[in-house]
């Protein structure tokens, strides 16, 4: 389940955790990418994670089918904050904006 994170706005340049959750599966990796941006206040309901980034090869490279084949993070950006997901577990994001945004749950 999705750890509490403080939602006060983050100085430039720092990254607020959205989760801390270990996935062994695809559906598990995208439950809980998917809703950590979404609890993202500010990001447009209407998108998608697919309108940011390639799924499949999000799940290529944190999910491998041969693990030394991986990646130990990736990161995209998608509606003013740029998400960092570690193959750990760890979801976090920052704004890319030079002013601070943020982010609730």
């Amino acid at each position: 389940m999705s750890e509490a994170f403080d939602p006060k706005p983050a100085s430039s340049g720092s990254w607020s955790v959205l989760t801390r959750e270990t996935w062994e599966t695809q559906d598990e990796l995208l439950v809980a990418l998917t809703d950590a941006v979404r609890g993202i206040d500010g990001i447009d309901d209407g998108l998608t994670l697919s309108d940011s980034v390639d799924i499949e090869a999000v799940i290529a490279a944190l999910l491998p089918d041969q693990r030394s084949r991986g990646v130990s993070e990736i990161r995209f950006e998608i509606d003013g904050y740029e998400i960092r997901v570690i193959r750990d577990g760890v979801i976090a994001a920052q704004s890319t904006s030079g002013a601070s945004k943020p982010l609730s749950a």
